[in-house]
């Protein structure tokens, strides 16, 4: 009985650790409620919208290379009282006083003006592309943290499915048992009956049937609060929910190739790194200074201008008006030239700044691409241990199923007592639910295993998943 034993685990090894061409990764009924989950995740709109930010702030910083025109213009009404005080002075020959008092006026005017002027940035120390190619890399950033988003709602949901299946075994192996322990309760009752058995014996299958009623329940409540998770992550009905069913089975994949070079979060890390990097140029470029083309256009019309003197020596009241004075156009163009020599030591503060930022962030790329590395080898091990333990648990399910049996038999034959025969029942029970749950934590460990390389999409949605 060993030898068949072993011989049958060796041959599930092999087909475990052999990929199947033919067999998909995953459920087909699994791929619609996924897709539908990653539509409406609240996570992963945000993760899109900042990427869109960054690309708006992508075409401002790309608009410096545009000209900037602008156009002012305002009208206003000027008044005001003069009163400059001269030194006296006196005619040459009568000796008069001239000037002697301060000479007192109103000045008032109304003004319009108006103006349009054009810059053309020529040259900013590389600081526009530069800062552009940073921009693009933090864009990639957000676009692989947007993906990798997917992929952990991806495991949310097969995850979720599956502790849904794993209810539906459960209600089968309820069903099934109390199939057995019904027919076994009338059988007592016809042997308290006939005299052959007592009533503690009725009450034993009884308790042993009210116990599984406790998991039915137990199973019911969990199987709500899944419904309800999954009804919030995919936005299905309930109905379609539980239309979704499949065979709860083992993850067949290859891991020959597996690498952790290509984990999403790895990327994005490497992207951030190179936005840091077009980020220090950047800051760099502000020793050079910034040349730029101008040109301007101006028009200033005073009307209604008057001038009153008061008291002018010898002339008395003095009044002067104007109808207008126009200055149309004033234009001037040329090329221009702004250099920051000093601003308290900003520049080189900023550039100190963004060169700790880039260690940071080499630091952090180092130190995680150790730790994907790290937990690569542990998912593989993990998977690799979780693929054993079905195995073993499903060496365990036949054995149960060959003792409930004999134990039906020699109860049946008066061989064992109820208390053996009911013992029998809850092994098998145990038994078989600890296969399902082997199952689930090899699935688990597979898609683990997937999101440490960041092919868990690829494998779901992929023609050829193996």
């Amino acid at each position: 009985m060993k030898r068949k034993l072993s011989c049958l685990g060796i041959i599930m090894i092999f087909l475990l650790d052999t990929p199947i061409q033919a067999q998909s990764f995953i459920e087909a009924i699994l791929k619609e409620p996924i897709q539908k989950a990653i539509t409406e995740s609240t996570e992963v709109d945000i993760q899109q919208m900042q990427a869109e930010n960054t690309q708006f702030d992508m075409e401002i910083v790309k608009g410096k290379r545009l000209p900037q025109i602008s156009f002012s213009g305002g009208y206003g009404f000027l008044y005001s009282q003069l009163s400059p005080k001269f030194p006296t002075q006196y005619l040459p020959i009568s000796g008069t006083p001239f000037l002697e008092d301060p000479l007192v006026s109103n000045f008032q005017t109304q003004v319009f003006l108006g103006s349009l002027s054009a810059r053309q940035l020529i040259f900013a120390g590389n600081q526009i592309n530069s800062g552009i190619k940073a921009l693009k890399e933090k864009q990639k950033a957000e676009r692989f943290l947007a993906e990798a988003g997917k992929e952990e709602i991806a495991k949310e949901v097969i995850t979720t499915f599956d502790q849904l299946m794993l209810l539906n075994e459960v209600d089968k192996l309820i069903e099934d048992s109390e199939k057995r322990l019904e027919t076994e309760h009338k059988k007592v009752l016809k042997a308290i009956e006939n005299g052959l058995a007592i009533p503690y014996d009725r009450d034993k299958v009884k308790l042993a049937m009210l116990e599984l009623k406790e998991k039915q329940l137990e199973a019911e409540g969990n199987r709500n609060v899944l419904l309800a998770k999954l009804g919030y992550l995919t936005r299905m009905s309930e109905q379609e929910l539980q239309a979704t069913a499949y065979e709860l089975k083992t993850f067949m994949i290859s891991t020959a190739s597996l690498d952790a070079e290509k984990r999403i979060e790895l990327k994005a890390l490497e992207a951030g790194k190179k936005a840091k990097e077009f980020a220090y140029k950047k800051e760099k470029g502000s020793f050079f200074p910034k040349v730029f083309a101008f040109g301007n256009l101006a028009y200033l019309n005073a009307f209604d201008t008057s001038i009153d003197f008061k008291d002018v020596p010898i002339a008395g009241d003095v009044t002067l008006e104007a109808e207008h004075i126009r200055m149309e156009p004033a234009a001037a163009v040329g090329v221009g030239l702004q250099w920051d020599l000093f601003k308290g030591g900003e520049n080189n503060k900023n550039i100190k700044k963004a060169e700790i930022e880039l260690e940071i962030s080499e630091a952090k790329l180092k130190d995680s691409r150790e730790k994907f590395e790290l937990l690569l080898f542990k998912n593989q091990s993990d998977l690799q241990t979780a693929e054993q333990k079905v195995l073993v648990a499903g060496q365990r399910v036949k054995i149960a199923e060959n003792n409930l049996q004999l134990a039906t038999k020699q109860y049946h034959a008066g061989l064992v007592d109820l208390t053996e025969r009911l013992e029998s029942e809850n092994d098998y029970y145990k038994v078989n639910l600890n296969y399902y749950n082997q199952i689930l934590n090899q699935r688990a460990a597979t898609i683990e295993l997937l999101l440490a390389t960041g092919e868990l999409l690829d494998k779901i949605y992929s023609k050829n998943e193996n």
